[in-house]
């Protein structure tokens, strides 16, 4: 599994921090096309996404927590809450043998998404 950089401004999910950080432990980028397609940056979106509306969302996503960085960033100059990143869009540029992502930093976007098909990869880019 990768560790890029990730910025995430999808402020409705239960794993968004203040300063676009994700606190998930692990983010799945995912292809929303029929299998077989090639994805566009529309297409992609993170299976991470929980959407969050009451304490009980909170909760129910406490499974995918990064408990340890989100317990030392704000004790570490500079530290970013990063969670282990996997790909399943095999046309992206950055996408790597095993479902790894080798681009340096990640932007998953969703402005106020509700489900996991409002947010996308913006990172993404053709291989084309």
């Amino acid at each position: 599994m990768s560790n890029p950089v990730v910025k995430c401004s999808v402020d409705q999910c239960t794993h968004y921090m203040p300063g676009d950080q994700c606190m998930a432990a692990k983010i799945s980028v995912y292809n929303d096309e029929v299998e077989g397609a090639s994805a566009k940056s529309k297409d992609t979106l993170c299976k991470a996404f929980h959407h969050r509306k009451t304490m009980g969302d909170m909760v129910g996503a406490f499974h995918n927590a990064n408990i340890g960085g989100t317990m030392s960033a704000p004790f570490l100059e500079g530290t970013q809450i990063t969670p282990a990143v996997e790909c399943f869009v095999n046309n992206c540029k950055f996408w790597d043998n095993g479902n790894y992502c080798n681009a340096e930093n990640i932007h998953v976007a969703g402005f106020n998404a509700s489900k996991t098909t409002d947010t996308d990869c913006e990172t993404f880019q053709s291989a084309d």
